[in-house]
């Protein structure tokens, strides 16, 4: 299917670990954004491509994990990252040693964003990522004695992360309802309170909110993905970011771009802000960047930014800055992710066309599907059901029917590894199509 030589994956057969059940009983792991009572998750014991295996059941992992695969499982090439850092005998090292794989990352991050000659921030995840962007935008702006620009904004539909509380409370959907019980204080900084664009005028509302909201002369930063992501795939007009952009740098807002999950092929193209012909002044990702291997988020930011921190302490940090096993992976997913220039990323668009026009399709065939909206290879199912129950239980036919997706509320999303078979791609959304139906 591809051409590309360092795909390589593992043997499917190799990879069934037995068990005596496929399912066990969770007693000990606090498990994320779930009631644990009566939690019985199915065990995973391989991957391999786009399946996840458990007993004798192979899964189709229709959205890379949690939009995380993106280079499929049980890439021998990746892999081989393991090995070389292992054969270094390092552990770990302090942030303030110079390691070979962390530079030669941070080169290449700047270099594929456009973000040339400025700097790269190393954090654990991308929820630690997007608050070191806020706060190296506020940082920046103190330096050049604005001290009345303090408000970050975002949208009122979006989701930059749920384990810290910035990046909670940044966010725009009842996500952040539980860190608004306790933070609550801090809302008046971090605003999820611009409406989301409509295609339909082009955004133009909702440009004429955000530059209201910067003739006030008190917004720092404006935080938004560079594609909708599990808030609902909210579709931006065309070139709606450079627009954006343009408002930032009228009023000297700094424009952050959260590329955690819009990242890395996701789109069609290498980081969804591309398809607006812009530069971001701050860039983050996580997720893809090391297709799941490791934990590692990254903030790029420009020049202009950088240039304070030359004389100016960076008042922030983390233990596991920059580890150099994540950076040796992250660079072994770079190589295939800008391979044959940057083909797999190219066939990922192709895939996106295919997964709109098999997505518009059920929308228009089956009546529970409100609506599907996709971006590449990221998109949802909006069902028009409200009842949990019910969509619980159309959830658990998806999985057993051996299809992952996630689902929040009514929205089904659909992200499988960029590398999928083209046929399963097109079965599993067949599958999906006929499980809705059942629901009429």
């Amino acid at each position: 299917m591809f051409s590309l030589t360092k795909f390589r994956f593992g043997n499917l057969l190799n990879l069934r670990n037995q068990f005596n059940n496929n399912s066990f009983r969770n007693i000990n792991t606090l498990v994320p954004w779930s009631k644990q009572k009566d939690l019985n998750p199915i065990r995973i014991t391989g991957a391999n491509k786009e399946y996840l295996f458990s007993e004798n059941r192979k899964i189709v992992d229709f959205t890379s994990g949690l939009m995380v695969v993106n280079l499929g499982h049980n890439n021998k090439y990746i892999q081989e990252g393991f090995h070389k850092h292992i054969k270094t005998g390092i552990g770990y090292t302090s942030p303030f040693f110079g390691l070979e794989e962390r530079e030669r990352l941070s080169e290449r991050l700047t270099n594929i964003t456009g973000l040339k000659e400025g700097k790269v921030f190393y954090t654990n995840g991308g929820a630690d990522a997007n608050e070191v962007g806020i706060f190296l935008a506020l940082e920046y702006l103190k330096g050049l004695g604005k001290n009345e620009q303090y408000r970050t904004l975002s949208f009122k539909k979006s989701f930059h992360g749920g384990s810290s509380i910035v990046s909670s409370l940044i966010s725009g959907d009842d996500r952040k309802i539980g860190k608004l019980n306790h933070f609550n204080e801090f809302t008046n900084k971090l605003e999820s309170i611009v409406p989301n664009p409509y295609l339909s005028d082009n955004g133009e509302n909702t440009l004429i909110f955000i530059e209201n909201e910067f003739k006030k002369g008190n917004v720092a930063s404006i935080l938004f993905e560079g594609s909708s992501g599990t808030a609902g795939i909210v579709l931006y007009p065309k070139y709606f970011l450079q627009k954006v952009k343009n408002l930032c740098n009228r009023y000297g807002v700094v424009f952050i771009c959260d590329e955690v999950m819009s990242g890395w092929g996701r789109t069609g193209t290498l980081f969804g802000y591309q398809q607006h012909n812009i530069i971001p002044d701050i860039i983050t990702t996580a997720k893809a960047i090391t297709n799941g291997y490791v934990q590692l988020g990254s903030v790029m930011i420009s020049n202009k930014i950088s240039q304070h921190f030359e004389n100016n302490l960076v008042l922030t940090g983390l233990t596991y800055f920059g580890h150099p096993l994540a950076c040796s992976i992250a660079n072994k997913c770079l190589d295939l992710y800008l391979e044959n220039d940057m083909e797999i990323v190219n066939i990922s668009q192709e895939k996106g066309k295919d997964l709109t026009l098999l997505g518009k399709e059920i929308e228009n065939n089956v009546s529970v599907v409100k609506d599907y909206r996709n971006n590449g290879m990221l998109g949802c199912f909006e069902l028009n059901i409200q009842d949990d129950i019910k969509l619980l239980k159309i959830y658990k036919d998806i999985l057993d029917n051996n299809i992952f997706v996630f689902r929040r509320n009514n929205l089904f999303f659909t992200a499988p590894p960029l590398i999928i078979d083209d046929n399963i791609l097109k079965e599993t959304m067949n599958k999906l199509g006929d499980i809705f139906n059942k629901y009429i």
